[in-house]
């Protein structure tokens, strides 16, 4: 890579930007602009807020005993007329609730009957536009001062009346003021028990015998400080690297397509690589510039405002300042990663559109898929461990996070893999890029008027053997789509005991595999292309998927015990909770009522052959059509994962997925890659069924087992054992890869005449749309 080409290219692409008042306006404008137009926008709206007084109605005020003060007589002005129905609550006591509202108190001391008073509360409520009513009923002031005479002469006493506090829960302001009297009530209610306690001779000490103290060792407010911002700031720092990304990325690709200024760089000296080095390389300056001003145009607009309407009280008590200088130099070093990985995925999105309109389309999709794994470190309970350090995105999230909270042990311990997941992404989402750019018919195809009636009768008419990538693709999503669509509808229902009766199980297997699994890509294939056979590579037999047939259930025995190594890593790692487990547990109950034959039937050969058809039939044959091996095999793979549903078994079914892929490509048939799946989903059953029980009955096992339990899947084999299956392994992968995996003559030549048609079909196109301009 001529890195002198890519300066260039940086040049050129930053300057173009920086001519560009739209672009310059969502990197400088919006985020100078925005934040503190809201921040006034704010304070002109808090002036319009207006605090509503608690309008309460007393009935039955003098049923209140005589100390200590509820209500005391409302201090009237001197122009004001005297009301004696107007009162407030206690200073003291409002002070001690921490209740600083007001109140329009109207008092009446007259008793009513309770039934009168529940039969028109709401009519009251409503007709008199009262928040609350608070009801003392007859004779509450009578029990409760002989409560106090009969606790001294230790004689029984009856029930004493309950008052009442009757509220509309429909009405918010009846809501609130519930909310505030309850405080009050309360805490009037508290010096009540104080006042009997000493009336009768009792220690208050008694019912509130110790306090626990509390000792807060941050330093503040910096800790605290560092706290709320370690939070905020993996948030808005990937929300806006990613929207600061996009609309360039748009410009420079979509943007150049419409101007027709893409085919003068793409005729110049330098190599697709150096193109999307310098166009990346620009974009990722504004995704850092635009995360940059955002967050210090966000942050001082958020002080200024809090300090205007709490009077700086309200910031002082959660510690919301400037973010600690040191936290900026941790924020700069995760920026950059986050700006590249999201400016290369920007860049070959935005490669993909055919105008800047289409391309803005795409931003929506790519930032909703990002926000489960940036919503991650916000939620509660969540750390940096082993296991979230692998997540992208979300691991670098993490790492941030405890950076700016001062745990570096932490930090430096899971630094490696956070940065080794986020190099790959990166790599992976610039190959993408390049891939992008080293494809004709995606860099001059046209923005066209899409008919659905025309798609359809293109579709029809263009249709391969194969599937298409986009197809394949649009199939892996329907087909985990369906499960959370349908899933109420054929999941079974558990019997009283919490497990599942053997009917339900057979059923739901047979729905699961066969209805939405099997069935689906087998009507798609079926529809949309040409050939069955070829999309899901049912070869004749020869000598090849001979030899791969024979050698894939063995393969599949040697990886059998890395297998249950690397299932008990991952549940190291990531434990499985335990109502997953539970839930787990009673569905698999009922197994126990099969034969070891309808088990194998249903558990290993039936998902072998329909997730075999899905995965690496219909998906893995369209996406041939990318032109990379490896992608392929590894977006089937990773389909295959996620059809798993349980994160625990989706890791590992995604790692053997490359595998039964590697198979299937090699052999060019589906038949190898289900027969592995197959003995591989035996072998897990067979291994579940080890206990030292079967083992005493089985003496024989000791040859293969070193250690098992009581507690099925426990079991472990033999150091030689595991030693012999890794050589077999590696042998049988090595013969494997010397199969050659290329395409047939005719194959090649219609793969070369499907392309050659694209492109005199996009050049057609422009040559249309040149003459009619």
């Amino acid at each position: 890579m001529n890195w002198d080409n890519v300066k260039l290219i940086l040049k050129r692409e930053l300057r173009d930007q920086a001519r560009d008042r739209r672009t310059l306006f969502s990197v400088i404008g919006l985020p100078v602009l925005l934040y503190p137009l809201m921040g006034l926008m704010v304070l002109q709206v808090m002036q319009f807020r207006q605090t509503h007084p608690t309008r309460l109605r007393v009935i039955g005020l003098h049923e209140l005993p005589g100390t200590p003060d509820l209500f005391v007589p409302s201090v009237q002005l001197d122009n004001e007329l005297e009301d004696d129905s107007r009162y407030e609550f206690s200073p003291e006591l409002l002070q001690d609730a921490g209740v600083t509202s007001r109140f329009e108190i109207e008092a009446t001391e007259a008793s009513v009957d309770p039934n009168v008073v529940e039969m028109t509360a709401k009519e009251t409520l409503t007709a008199d536009k009262l928040d609350a009513i608070i009801y003392f009923p007859p004779g509450f002031k009578e029990r409760m001062e002989s409560f106090q005479d009969d606790q001294k002469n230790d004689e029984s006493t009856d029930e004493i009346p309950s008052p009442q506090l009757i509220t509309n829960s429909s009405d918010e302001h009846s809501k609130l003021a519930e909310n505030r009297l309850r405080q009050i009530l309360h805490s009037w209610r508290e010096k009540l028990i104080q006042h009997n306690l000493e009336a009768n001779d009792v220690p208050a000490v008694i019912t509130d015998p110790f306090n626990f103290g509390t000792v807060d060792l941050s330093d503040k407010p910096l800790d605290q400080s560092s706290y709320l911002w370690a939070k905020i700031f993996p948030f808005i720092v990937v929300i806006w690297a990613l929207t600061g990304a996009f609309y360039p990325a748009i410009d420079l690709c979509a943007g150049e397509k419409e101007r027709g200024t893409l085919e003068t760089l793409l005729s110049s000296p330098a190599l697709r690589s150096e193109i999307v080095a310098g166009k990346l390389l620009a974009i990722m300056t504004f995704s850092i510039a635009t995360s940059v001003l955002n967050l210090a145009s966000m942050g001082f607009t958020a002080s200024f405002v809090m300090g205007q309407v709490g009077g700086g009280e309200m910031a002082s008590r959660i510690n919301f300042g400037p973010p600690p200088i040191w936290s900026l130099g941790w924020l700069f070093l995760a920026l950059i990663p986050m700006a590249a990985l999201f400016s290369a995925l920007a860049l070959a999105i935005a490669t993909m559109a055919r105008s800047s309109k289409e391309g803005q389309y795409y931003l929506l999709p790519l930032l909703m898929l990002n926000l489960p794994l940036v919503v991650l470190p916000v939620l509660p309970d969540t750390e940096l461990s082993f296991g979230t350090s692998l997540i992208p995105v979300s691991g670098m999230s993490f790492l941030l996070k405890a950076l700016m909270e001062g745990d570096y042990t932490k930090a430096a311990t899971y630094v490696l893999p956070v940065l080794g997941v986020t190099a790959f992404c990166i790599w992976v989402a610039i190959r993408w890029a390049i891939d992008q750019f080293n494809n004709e018919s995606v860099l001059f195809r046209e923005s066209e008027r899409f008919s659905l009636q025309a798609w359809f009768k293109k579709m029809w008419r263009d249709r391969q053997d194969t599937p298409s990538a986009s197809g394949a693709f649009l199939m892996g999503i329907v087909l985990l789509a369906l499960p959370h669509m349908v899933g109420k509808y054929v999941m079974p229902v558990p019997g009283e005991d919490g497990t599942l009766s053997v009917g339900s199980l057979v059923q739901y297997m047979l729905t699961n595999q066969i209805g939405l699994i099997l069935l689906p890509v087998l009507i798609a294939a079926w529809i949309f292309t040409r050939s069955v056979k070829k999309t899901f590579s049912l070869r004749l037999l020869d000598s090849r998927v001979y030899g791969a047939m024979l050698m894939a259930p063995v393969l599949a025995i040697c990886l059998h015990p890395f297998a249950i190594y690397l299932r008990d890593i991952i549940q190291n790692t990531i434990p499985m909770s335990e109502d997953l487990q539970d839930q787990l547990a009673n569905m698999l109950g009922s197994t126990a009522e099969l034969s070891i034959l309808h088990i194998f039937l249903l558990f290993a050969i039936l998902p072998a052959i329909c997730e075999e058809f899905a995965c690496r039939g219909f998906i893995l044959s369209g996406m041939r059509h990318i032109g990379h091996k490896w992608a392929a095999i590894t977006i089937s793979a990773i389909f295959f994962g996620l059809l798993h549903g349980i994160l625990q078994q989706s890791i590992p079914a995604t790692i053997f997925g490359l595998m039964i892929g590697f198979l299937a490509v090699q052999s060019r048939s589906l038949l190898p890659a289900i027969l592995f799946h197959a003995t591989h989903n035996s072998l897990v059953f067979a291994q579940g069924m080890i206990t030292t029980e079967t083992i005493e009955a089985n003496p024989w096992l000791k040859v293969l087992v070193t250690t098992a339990t009581e507690m099925p899947g426990d079991a472990r084999y033999q150091p030689v054992l595991v030693f012999l299956c890794g050589i077999g392994a590696v042998a049988l992968v090595g013969i494997f890869a010397r199969m050659p995996a290329e395409l047939s003559s005719e194959e090649r030549r219609q793969e070369a005449l499907n392309h050659q048609g694209a492109i005199r079909s996009a050049m057609g196109n422009r040559k249309d749309s040149s003459a009619k301009s």
